[in-house]
């Protein structure tokens, strides 16, 4: 400090003969404006105005004017001839507005950033019908990657990723909410109406947040009160959703041909039609007898075309020079697809945000959320309803005509799964937010202040699941009689399954900042400690053979010690931070940030537990040199750089100790005792991952309009924690007698987590965009592209395993498959290729890929591509004409692939574009191979994964459009409100792509999930 002040008088002037000048600078809306620079032009002297926004500023003799300048606002300069007083009331600068970008415990101004990092503001997000806030970033900027994989109501979230997958291990983002790093509740279900900005930090700017940070960070700030009288705005929206797209079965004939086939395959000699009779099959098209013949579209029977969502929306903002406020409430109501079907998701949402100035130099804020979803779906899960309406024989009825239902494909009839009459399954989820913050800015010392945040997160998530018998029936049509088949509970009894999930964060914050203006120099730097405590309470329990179904209670059930059971857990761990950053500019031309994080984590054991995360950038705006001004047609050109290591501790908690279970049972001396047993063995020495990133980047505008964003990144990431499976055989003894996880029958190692795993990866982003208006005529177009390529660097693999299936050298999320070559047409075709025992006309042509002439194991090879897009893109159109005003936003990805094969055979239907193409011996041209008993085993499908299943990916989805009429001022307030808007938006209303069958955003590899939703919605807008 004492070089910086030495520093400063060197550049002052003598004060003798000086003239003292002071004033209040104010804003346009009446607010005091501090620290606004105020410069003696023609000399690098000044000062800075204070909290309340007044100032006094020495001006020596020979100079007579003042350059004011402050973020956000047009500078100014002031004659300061014959005047001692200078009041201003500055003027908004609404482009520069626009620039403010939040970072991490901060704001900056755009053009000095030295980071990679995107911003959108809420006024774009709720322009999209959809409520989930996730579902509304897709295309918006480059560096994110956000795939919607279903769009069941409650559960409709995008998965997330900046610049796609970088690790092995858990790629989750950060979520910063107003200051809180992993503020409980997260980013899906917050209101859209209550966010200000959503900022994405890509690049080392995120080693702010040190041990959390690889991933990538979301900061998202929400709206506070502005100044002036009471402002109320209303909004309701009313929206019509429908699948993007579902995929066309198998008619009643086609399926019944199938069946056919089918014996024919396994017993040629009985002919093609050992199932069904031409007769039969041509009932079945005819519709001549529908009770015994139908043909059963089991979509249609199940889902409504369209379903309905609503949302209310109530806030209020304004205040005084002293107490600022913005309250809301908000109100969600989507409905499911299903027809008579109990799935519904409701949101009942209020935030209160209060800002308060309670002397001069101190302000406090309390800022407090709240939300409560109320989740309620049949007792089968959505996968299961979407798995029986796909599998469902067209053969078979839905309904009888008296109403019964019936048994519909083993024993599983969707149209009334998605009722009640299975049961329900009830998940409400209650969320709370509260967070007190204060600065003080110490009088004393010009420019220092300290500010801090204490925050309390709650969330409660309560399951109960009723499960009831219910009847459905089998037709006997010899003696026209209906045959109960009792399914659902458990046993032909009912069952209940209750679980409770709490979970606390607590987190405080004190920082101490420094900001001066000093002449030319910038200094803008803090100081802080930061700890939190996550605390998590798990309790179920279950009971069994309740004798009625009018007491789903717990106590109610049957009284047999078998009847009941329960369980609970329990854990918390604690993380305690350092952090420091100083950012300096030169006259916003030379740019410098240098920041450190130390992070200490529960998570590891002691001599592991912190962790060091610095980060370095720099910057050189070319546009402000002198010899620049000559380049007319560029405004602004700036390069900028950035270095960081961060870590990820998103692992599992204890690997430090050996971890045990009561799993065993042993009998002694005629006596059940538990037994205990080892199931991982303790690594004392894990610690964080890590990633090194580095940043190239360019930024420019043209023409006072055009702009332009070019990035180049690298990433490495390191002490990725796995365990050796792959390296360690069986046969060495180090497994567990116990699997902990019974829906496998994998063998569990002993062997512990390591940092063992490294993983590359590197791209490239780009941004461009013009922005022009004309009167009462405005345009606005960008577009974004990203190019991120994850490379495996090492993964624990087996020594055997052939270079060609390696993971390792290849990018994450890959497939390992057969490449097929083809479809044998006939039994001459079977000579001509290596072929597998049994292969038979209208099966796949596999690739002997190492040539023995044989098609074994070792033909299978990896693929190029996984289902993460390489490449991601997007572009936002909006214009406007007087009051008119339009925008659409496209987003879309490639290099991507997904796997999908559809359970299919005799224990399900086919899609028609499989049963429509199939080879068979009626159809040798085929364009799919034959059918088979069961696809998941068939040497066509699962048993073989083959690249025939692999479909391409990419798409271009028309994302958003929103079309909107502000009424004239002169129109509405002679009915006393203050702004009237009406609008048209929609979401996903179109899809360009290969897949034919399913969206192109699903993850599903049997493509049996909730579908995307397209939401069309009508809205309007009340200001008083």
């Amino acid at each position: 400090m004492l070089i910086l002040l030495v520093f400063w008088q060197s550049l002052g002037f003598s004060q003798s003969g000086a003239k003292s000048i002071s004033g209040t600078i104010i804003s346009d809306e009446n607010e005091p404006l501090p620290g606004v620079n105020i410069l003696i032009k023609g000399t690098a002297e000044g000062t800075v105005s204070d909290v309340n926004g007044d100032y006094t500023v020495q001006v020596p003799e020979g100079y007579s004017t003042l350059v004011f300048s402050y973020i956000g606002y047009l500078s100014e300069e002031v004659d300061i001839t014959g005047k001692s007083v200078i009041d201003l009331t500055m003027t908004p600068d609404i482009a520069e507005l626009s620039e403010i970008v939040v970072i991490g415990y901060g704001e900056q101004k755009k053009e000095t950033l030295t980071g990679s990092i995107s911003q959108v503001k809420g006024e774009a997000l709720v322009e999209s019908p959809q409520p989930n806030v996730t579902n509304s970033l897709a295309g918006r900027f480059s560096g994110l990657v956000a795939n919607n994989r279903g769009g069941e109501p409650g559960y409709d979230g995008s998965n997330i990723f900046i610049r796609g997958l970088a690790t092995t291990g858990n790629n989750d983002v950060l979520v910063v909410v107003d200051g809180v790093p992993g503020q409980l509740g997260g980013l899906s279900r917050l209101n859209p109406n209550d966010i200000e900005s959503i900022s994405v930090l890509k690049d080392a700017s995120a080693a702010v947040y040190g041990s959390r940070a690889a991933n990538g960070v979301i900061l998202v700030t929400t709206k506070k009160g502005k100044l002036g009288k009471p402002n109320i705005q209303y909004s309701y929206d009313l929206g019509f959703s429908s699948p993007t797209r579902l995929p066309d079965m198998a008619d009643a004939p086609t399926y019944a041909t199938i069946q056919n086939e089918i014996e024919y395959y396994n017993n040629k000699a009985g002919g093609l039609n050992q199932v069904y009779t031409e007769d039969e099959i041509q009932k079945f098209g005819d519709g001549s007898d529908p009770f015994l013949y139908p043909n059963t579209d089991w979509a249609e029977s199940t889902l409504q075309n369209t379903s309905i969502q609503q949302q209310h929306n109530l806030s209020v903002n304004g205040g005084t020079e002293n107490v600022k406020y913005f309250v809301s409430l908000g109100l969600l109501d989507q409905d499911g697809l299903y027809k008579d079907g109990v799935t519904d998701y409701k949101q009942y949402s209020f935030r209160s945000n209060i800002d308060a100035n309670i002397t001069d130099n101190l302000s406090v804020g309390l800022l407090l959320n709240g939300r409560q979803e109320d989740r309620l779906y049949p007792v089968y899960s959505a996968g299961d309803l979407f798995r029986n309406i796909y599998r469902a024989y067209p053969t078979v009825i839905d309904r009888y005509p008296n109403g019964l239902p019936s048994t519909g494909v083993e024993n599983y009839n969707p149209v009334v799964m998605v009722t009640d009459i299975g049961g329900t399954s009830d998940n409400p989820r209650s969320v709370f937010n509260g967070i007190l913050k204060g600065r003080y800015d110490i009088p004393f010392l010009n420019g220092v202040s300290v500010d801090g945040f204490y925050s309390v997160d709650k969330t409660w998530n309560f399951t109960k699941t009723f499960s009831k018998p219910y009847t459905l029936y089998n037709y006997d049509s010899e003696n026209d009689s209906y045959i109960p088949v009792v399914t659902g509970g458990s046993s032909g009894a009912a069952r209940l399954d209750e679980s409770q999930e709490n979970i606390s964060l607590i987190t405080s914050n004190i920082k101490l900042n420094y900001e001066r203006q000093l002449g030319l120099h910038n200094i803008n730097a803090f100081i802080a400690y930061e700890q939190s405590k996550n605390t998590r309470q798990t309790f179920g329990a279950s009971r069994l053979n309740y004798p009625t179904i009018e007491t789903p209670e717990l106590s109610q059930g049957g009284s047999a010690a078998n009847d009941r059971d329960n369980y609970g857990d329990s854990y918390n761990y604690t993380r305690r931070s350092y952090i420091g950053r100083i950012a300096y500019n030169f006259n916003e031309k030379y740019l410098a940030e240098v920041q450190m994080r130390i992070d200490g984590s529960s998570t590891f054991p002691d001599g592991e537990r912190y962790g060091y995360f610095p980060a370095i950038a720099a910057g050189w705006r070319i546009s402000e040199e002198g010899w620049f001004d000559d380049v007319s047609f560029i405004d602004d050109l700036k390069i900028r750089a950035s270095y960081g290591q961060l870590g990820n501790d998103n692992v599992s908690q204890f690997q430090y100790f050996n971890n045990y279970t009561f799993n065993s049972v042993y009998v002694i001396g005629g006596q059940r005792h538990p037994g205990i047993d080892l199931t991982k063995l303790a690594n004392p020495g894990i610690t964080w991952e890590k990633a090194e990133k580095t940043d190239i980047g360019l930024n420019a505008t043209l023409f006072r309009g055009f702009s332009f964003e070019f990035i180049y990144f690298m990433q490495k990431r390191s002490d990725i924690l796995a365990a050796r499976n792959a390296s360690i055989p069986n046969v060495s003894g180090i497994v567990n007698p116990y699997d902990p996880d019974p829906n496998t029958d994998d063998v569990v190692p002993l062997v512990p987590d390591e940092n063992l795993g490294k993983v590359n990866n590197n791209g490239f982003e780009t941004t461009i965009g013009y922005k022009n208006m004309k009167n009462d005529f405005w345009y606005d177009v960008s577009a974004n592209m990203t190019y991120a390529k994850s490379e495996i660097i090492f993964i624990d693999e087996a020594p055997t395993v052939l270079d060609y299936q390696r993971q390792t050298g290849g990018p994450l999320n890959t497939y390992l498959l057969y490449n097929v070559l083809g479809i044998f047409r006939s039994d001459e075709d079977l000579n001509d290729y290596p072929h597998l025992s049994g292969a038979q006309p209208g099966d796949l042509i596999y690739e002997d890929y190492n040539g023995d002439g044989e098609i074994t194991a070792d033909d299978q090879v990896r693929t190029e591509l996984g289902n993460i897009p390489q490449i991601t893109y997007g572009l936002n159109l909006s214009g406007g004409w007087k009051n008119f005003d339009v925008s659409l936003l496209f987003a879309g990805q490639a290099r991507v692939r997904q796997y999908v094969l559809a359970e299919s055979g005799t224990i399900g239907n086919f899609y028609s574009s499989w049963a429509d193409n199939r080879w068979s011996p009626t159809n040798p041209d085929g364009s799919y191979p034959r059918v088979d008993t069961r696809a998941s085993s068939s040497i066509n499908g699962g048993l073989y994964r083959n690249d025939f299943w692999l479909n391409n990916a990419a798409f271009l989805r028309l994302k958003n459009v929103a079309i909107g009429y502000n009424f004239p001022e002169a129109m509405i307030s002679k009915i006393g409100i203050s702004g009237l808007r009406v609008n048209l938006n929609a979401f996903n209303l179109f899809t360009i792509t290969e897949v034919k069958d399913y969206d192109p955003e699903g993850s599903s590899e049997s493509a049996q999930f909730y579908p995307q939703q397209r939401i069309i919605s009508l809205g309007v807008n009340v200001q008083f």
